[in-house]
C-alpha cells in the first residue's frame, strides 16, 4: 500500500475503538515504508556529532507525527509534509544534547558584528578597542559586550574535536540578560534579542508558515495546500506562534 491509504486507514483505526496492537502494526507499516526519506534527512545531520541510529530513531518521531496530522484532501504530497517534521524532530533532539554549549543565531551574529568593529576600530585608530569604545560604538551596555564575546570561546569549544573536549574545560554560560541597548532607541536590543530567540525555538513547520504568510505574502490556503494541512491548521500554528512570541516578549501581565 502506498504512503496516502496506509494513513487513511491510520485516522480510520484512530477514530475507531481498533485493538492497539492493529494499529501499532500500522505505524510499523508506515514507518517500513519510510525509512528512506528518513535516513536520507537523518544523514544531514551528521556533521551534529550524534550518531545515525539515534539521528533517525529521532527522525521516526516525526514521521508518525506527520501520518497523524497530515490531511489527505489538500492534493500536497505526504513525503513534503513529513520532512518538516522529521527535520524537526531531529533538530530538537540534537538541541537537547547540545543545550549547555549551543550559541544562538542571533548571538553568532553579533558576536560578527563585535568583529567587524574590531577591525574598522583597528584600521582607523592603530589599535584594538576597548570594552567601552565597543559599547558606544554598536549602543550595547559594557557587560552585555562582555557576554557576547564569551561567545567567541563557546564556538572555539564546539569547533575543537571530541577527544580534546573531553578534557576542557567548558566554556562560561553566557546570561543574555546582560545583553542591552546602552542608550535609548526605537526598537531596543533586548526586545530583538527575545523575538530571535522565540523565532529559533519554532519547529521548521512553524517557521515555514510564518515565512510564507509574513514574508512571502502566501494566503493560508495557499501554505496549507504546499505543506499538507487545511487551512484551519495554519491559522491555528499562526496564532500558536504569535502567542509564544508574545510571551518571549512581555511578563506576565504586561502590557
Amino acid at each position: 500500500m502506498d504512503n496516502e491509504t496506509l494513513i487513511q486507514r491510520l485516522n480510520e483505526l484512530l477514530e475507531s475503538d481498533a485493538p492497539s496492537e492493529e494499529v501499532m502494526e500500522l505505524k510499523e507499516q508506515i514507518v517500513q515504508q519510510n525509512v528512506g526519506l528518513v535516513v536520507s534527512i537523518a544523514k544531514k545531520f551528521l556533521n551534529s556529532g550524534e550518531p545515525l541510529d539515534d539521528l533517525i530513531q529521532a527522525g521516526y518521531i516525526g514521521l508518525l507525527t506527520a501520518a497523524h496530522n497530515f490531511d489527505l484532501n489538500r492534493g500536497a504530497k505526504f513525503s513534503t509534509y513529513a520532512t518538516f517534521l522529521i527535520q524537526g524532530e531531529i533538530r530538537h533532539f540534537i538541541r537537547d544534547k547540545h543545550t549547555t554549549i549551543r550559541i544562538p543565531q542571533w548571538l553568532q551574529k553579533l558576536g560578527n558584528e563585535i568583529k567587524l568593529a574590531e577591525e574598522q576600530f583597528y584600521k582607523e585608530q592603530g589599535r584594538l578597542p576597548t570594552i567601552f569604545e565597543l559599547s558606544e560604538t554598536l549602543n550595547i551596555e559594557e557587560e552585555g559586550i562582555r557576554e557576547a564575546l564569551k561567545s567567541r570561546d563557546a564556538l572555539h569549544y564546539i569547533s575543537i574535536d571530541a577527544a580534546r573536549r573531553e578534557d576542557d574545560p567548558r566554556p562560561q554560560n553566557i546570561d543574555i540578560t546582560k545583553i542591552r541597548s546602552k542608550h535609548p532607541e526605537d526598537f531596543p536590543l533586548e526586545y530583538k534579542i527575545k523575538i530571535a530567540s522565540a523565532i529559533e525555538k519554532l519547529s521548521d513547520i512553524q517557521q515555514k508558515v510564518m515565512q510564507d504568510l509574513f514574508y512571502s505574502g502566501k494566503s493560508q490556503a495557499q501554505v496549507g495546500k504546499e505543506v499538507g494541512v487545511s487551512q484551519r491548521q495554519i491559522s491555528r500554528i499562526k496564532q500558536n506562534v504569535l502567542e509564544t512570541i508574545k510571551k518571549e516578549l512581555f511578563d506576565e501581565g504586561e502590557e
